[in-house]
C-alpha cells in the first residue's frame, strides 16, 4: 500500500468512515484503514515536488506576467508573518524532497537571500553573499525591472545604487507565486476536503453524539483525537457552536449567559439538545493543503426521523444564494469588485439582514528545516485575494488583488435565513468550504450542501 496512490488510499478511508450503524467493536476496522494514509515522509516528498514544478513553471510564468526579470528577496522581509522568513521565502529557498534546506553556498546553514534572474530561456537561481555582492550582480546583469520588498529596504535601495529607480514592489509577486497551484494539487485537494467530509459526518451523528449527554467541548475534543488517530498534522482547535430556538432556549436550563441571539459563542460548553443546530468550523492538514471547513447537523427530536422542512428549505436557499455569490468570480475582478457585484444581487424575502460573500485563500503550510533539525516555516500561511482588506494579522492578503485562474479560495458566504420562532437575527446558515477558480470556471471541492443528522 506504500506505493499506492493517495486517491486509492483516501477512497478506502471514507468507505470506512461513510460506514452507517457502526457497531462499536468494528472500530478497529477504521482504524486499520486510516492506517494505509500515506506516511508523512511520502507526503513530504510529494509536497516537495509539488514546489519544484512550481518553480519549474509558475516562476517564469508570474515573473513574465508582472514585467520583472530580477527578484530579490531577503530572509527577514517578512514583517507581519509568525517568522521573519515567512512562506515566500520558505517556499522558494533549495530544498530536497525531505524538506531540509541546502546549506548556504557561503558557509551558513542556509541562504540570507535568493535571486531569481530571467535569462530568457529559464530563470536562473542566484544566492548573494550579501548586500555588497548583490550590488556586484546587479551591474553585472542590468535589469529593466528589480522586485524587492518595500519592508524596511533602504539597505537594499543602497545596494543597487543606480540602479534603484528600477526596482518595484514584489508584494504581487509574492502574492501570484504563493496562490498559484498547479492541476494535480487541486484534484489532490478534492481528495483530502472529501476526507474531511466524512470526517465530519462520523462526528455529527449518534455515533459520536448522545443527546443532553454529550457536550460542544466533548465534539471539539473527539474531532482533535480523530485528527490525531488518523495520523493527520492539525494545527487549528475544532469550533462547535449550537444555535437553538426561542423555545428551547426557555426550556432547557443551561445559563442564558451561554446563549447569545440564540447562538452560542465558539468558546462555550453546552449540552447539545434535542432541536439544536450545530455548526463546525474544522481542518484537514493534509499534503500542505487544509481544508477550513463549516457544516451543519440538526438533533433530531424524539419522534423525528428527517430535518424539519423549514430548515431543509433554509438550507436550499442559503445554497442558491452561494451559487449566485460563486457566479461573481470572473477572471480579473479584484476582490472588492466580485463583493461589490455580490451586494447588487437581488436575494429572497426570508433573510435576516444581507448576506455577505466572504472568501480568503485556504491556509497552506510547509515542512522545510535547516541541517540541525530546526523548523524554518512553522506556520500555515493565507496569501492571494480576500472579499475584505484583511484576514488575520498575520496574512499576505489584499482585496485589490485580481482573481486569476489555478487559485484556491476558502469559501465562506455568511447567510442569515429568518425562520418563525428562530428570533429576529435568523438562522446562521452557509457552508464554508474549499473552491478553485480554473480555466473551467469556479468548481466546488468535493461540496457537502447537506444537513448532518444525530439522533
Amino acid at each position: 500500500m506504500r506505493n499506492a496512490s493517495l486517491l486509492t488510499i483516501i477512497c478506502l478511508l471514507v468507505a470506512a468512515l461513510s460506514c452507517t450503524g457502526v457497531d462499536p467493536a468494528d472500530e478497529e476496522v477504521v482504524g486499520e484503514q486510516a492506517a494505509d494514509l500515506l506516511p508523512l515522509r511520502e507526503r513530504v516528498a510529494i509536497t516537495e515536488g509539488w514546489w519544484q514544478w512550481r518553480k519549474a513553471n509558475v516562476l517564469p510564468m508570474i515573473m513574465r506576467e508582472q514585467g520583472v526579470d530580477l527578484w530579490i528577496i531577503r530572509d527577514d522581509e517578512a514583517d507581519k508573518y509568525y517568522n521573519n522568513e515567512g512562506p515566500v521565502f520558505s517556499s522558494l529557498v533549495p530544498a530536497d524532497l525531505r524538506g531540509m534546506i541546502y546549506d548556504s553556498q557561503h558557509g551558513d546553514a542556509r541562504p540570507r537571500f535568493l535571486i531569481f534572474h530571467d535569462a530568457g530561456e529559464s530563470i536562473e537561481y542566484i544566492e548573494p553573499r550579501d548586500y555588497a555582492h548583490i550590488s556586484e550582480l546587479v551591474a553585472d546583469l542590468e535589469p529593466e525591472t528589480i522586485a524587492i520588498s518595500q519592508f524596511n529596504n533602504e539597505p537594499m535601495l543602497a545596494a543597487l545604487g543606480q540602479y534603484a529607480s528600477r526596482a518595484v514592489d514584489s508584494w504581487t509577486l509574492c502574492l501570484r507565486w504563493y496562490e498559484t497551484v498547479s492541476p494535480e494539487m487541486i484534484e489532490r485537494y478534492r481528495d483530502v476536503v472529501g476526507l474531511a467530509n466524512e470526517i465530519i459526518a462520523e462526528g455529527f451523528s449518534g455515533m459520536v453524539v448522545t443527546p443532553n449527554v454529550t457536550t460542544t467541548d466533548d465534539l471539539n475534543w473527539w474531532f482533535r483525537q480523530k485528527m490525531l488517530d488518523l495520523g493527520i498534522e492539525h494545527e487549528n482547535h475544532p469550533s462547535i457552536s449550537v444555535q437553538r430556538s426561542l423555545a428551547d432556549i426557555a426550556k432547557y436550563d443551561d445559563p442564558m449567559e451561554h446563549v447569545v441571539g440564540a447562538r452560542t459563542r465558539n468558546d462555550i460548553d453546552v449540552i447539545i439538545r434535542p432541536g439544536d443546530v450545530l455548526r463546525v468550523d474544522t481542518d484537514v492538514f493534509m499534503l500542505g493543503l487544509v481544508t477550513d471547513t463549516h457544516q451543519y447537523a440538526y438533533v433530531l427530536r424524539e419522534g423525528e426521523s428527517e430535518v424539519p422542512a423549514e430548515l431543509v428549505d433554509a438550507l436550499n436557499t442559503a445554497n442558491a444564494i452561494q451559487d449566485q455569490f460563486a457566479a461573481e468570480f470572473k477572471l480579473g475582478r479584484t476582490g472588492k469588485e466580485i463583493v461589490s457585484a455580490s451586494e447588487a444581487l437581488i436575494f429572497p424575502d426570508n433573510l435576516a439582514g444581507q448576506p455577505t460573500n466572504d472568501f480568503h485563500p485556504p491556509p497552506k503550510y510547509m515542512l522545510r528545516f535547516v541541517r540541525d533539525g530546526w523548523m524554518l516555516s512553522t506556520k500555515t500561511a493565507v496569501v492571494g485575494m480576500t472579499s475584505g482588506p484583511t484576514y488575520a494579522p498575520t496574512s499576505i492578503v489584499t482585496n485589490d488583488h485580481k482573481l486569476h485562474h489555478n487559485t484556491l479560495y476558502a469559501f465562506e458566504p455568511h447567510i442569515d435565513v429568518y425562520i418563525d420562532g428562530w428570533g429576529e437575527q435568523g438562522l446562521e446558515l452557509g457552508h464554508g468550504q474549499i473552491v478553485a477558480f480554473t480555466e473551467d470556471g469556479f468548481q466546488f471541492l468535493n461540496r457537502a450542501p447537506h444537513w448532518h443528522m444525530i439522533n
